[in-house]
């Protein structure tokens, strides 16, 4: 019963100090009150710095019905600019987000392209031109140590949900070591006694 225990409390150890985990931004938390706020007011947002030309809104304004991926909000592109950007003073790892047209607006987007940037303002990548529609579309972003995204657009409106990103951290943090060290030490313990 003791090994059992002990492989047990072993392994729960080792799983706590896994990797860094998703955060995924849904904008819910937002008050729009049925109108846009700006995220740039609310700067930063989610750790996160938004441009200018971000706006939350919710899925009761006009012609938004289909706007949010989950929940009620979504983040939508400013008013006449075809490039924003989403930055951080810590980098972070960017794997994606649900990319839509809203159905009620006059002027759609027919595509938005991604491009990240380091630090040192270095293109780390780009997800090249993504064509998108009415219904939501996950976009790969996949870039590691980010320091600010911009997402340009041909023309129109376009929406966004469920920003995903991770943090960019390398190296272990303490608690992330005790988690590994005590994980270690009680699987040589379990190892001595069945040995015994």
């Amino acid at each position: 019963m003791k090994k059992i225990l002990c492989a047990l409390f072993a392994s729960a150890s080792l799983i706590l100090a896994g990797g860094a985990h998703a955060a995924v931004i849904g904008f819910d938390d937002v008050i729009t009150e049925g109108d846009f706020a700006s995220l740039s007011d609310a700067s930063p947002y989610a750790g996160l710095s938004w441009g200018e030309g971000w706006f939350a809104g919710d899925n009761s304004i006009g012609g938004y019905a289909n706007a949010a991926h989950s929940g009620a909000n979504f983040a939508v592109n400013g008013f006449g600019d075809d490039q924003i950007s989403i930055s951080s003073a810590t980098g972070f790892n960017f794997a994606g987000a649900w990319f839509a047209t809203p159905e009620g607006a006059g002027d759609k987007a027919g595509w938005i392209n991604i491009t990240a940037y380091d630090a040192l303002n270095q293109l780390i990548g780009t997800t090249g031109n993504i064509a998108i529609g009415d219904s939501y579309q996950w976009v790969t972003g996949g870039f590691a140590n980010v320091a600010m995204l911009t997402i340009t657009r041909d023309s129109g409106w376009y929406v966004m949900d469920d920003f995903t990103t991770t943090a960019a951290a390398t190296v272990p943090e303490p608690g992330t070591r005790l988690m590994l060290g005590i994980g270690l030490l009680a699987l040589v313990a379990g190892r001595r006694r069945s040995a015994r």
